[in-house]
């Protein structure tokens, strides 16, 4: 199986449809991380919940501007 980067699916991506998926993925582990959160955890393990729910956060942020800059 070949893997394809993010950057090369967005530069390919004239309908946004790659995007879309993408942040749909993140948009699930999101809602993974907010789960076992739900579900309970000790300190430290909350602690890296909510950094991991913030690096996703970041990493939707940030396929969105690299989309933008690669669109015009």
């Amino acid at each position: 199986m070949e893997m394809e980067s993010v950057f090369d699916a967005l530069a390919d991506d004239v309908s946004g449809y790659k995007l879309k998926e993408i942040h749909e993925e993140l948009f699930e582990m999101r809602q993974d991380i907010k789960r076992a959160m739900d579900r309970g955890m000790t300190q430290e393990e909350m602690a890296v919940a909510r950094l991991a729910v913030e690096a996703v956060n970041h990493a939707e942020h940030v396929t969105g501007r690299i989309y933008e800059a690669l669109s015009r």
